[in-house]
């Protein structure tokens, strides 16, 4: 029987912990970090004080859920939608979104392992500028690619 490669605590701690860490480097607007496994499901969720409670708790969950579920960066899911001329309301499920600050997770096989989700910054690629510090912190890990 194979197994199967799955993101965990440890992981997606270490990543929240480097999106923090470099969200608290430059210094800017609280965040939110949401990091999903590849079936959608929450496995870490962190809000710094002060954060947007309407719009950034939101946001980086549906950032986070996009990337693990459409297996894409939410930024090329944007594209993909453009290129189509169609809107991301097309796609019939509303928890997706086109910000920036949602990244895939992949392990060294190819296989979808997550997406993590980052909100709070005045744009989109802010957050996803903080997102890759934590892809950068699990590729140090060897956890993805």
């Amino acid at each position: 029987m194979r197994m199967r490669q799955v993101l965990g605590l440890d992981e997606a701690m270490l990543a929240v912990k480097a999106i923090l860490a470099e969200n608290e480097a430059s210094p800017g607007r609280p965040i939110a970090v949401a990091v999903i496994d590849d079936h959608g499901d929450l496995v870490a969720f962190v809000c710094e004080a002060g954060v947007n409670p309407a719009l950034a708790r939101q946001n980086a969950l549906r950032k986070a859920y996009t990337s693990a579920c459409m297996r894409m960066d939410t930024m090329a899911f944007a594209d993909r939608f453009d290129g189509l001329k169609r809107t991301i309301a097309d796609s019939g499920n509303l928890n997706f979104t086109s910000g920036g600050g949602g990244l895939v997770l992949k392990n060294s096989e190819g296989l979808i392992l997550g997406g993590i989700g980052v909100s709070g910054r005045p744009d989109g690629a802010e957050d996803e500028a903080l997102a890759q510090a934590g892809l950068r912190a699990l590729r140090a890990a060897g956890a993805v690619v």
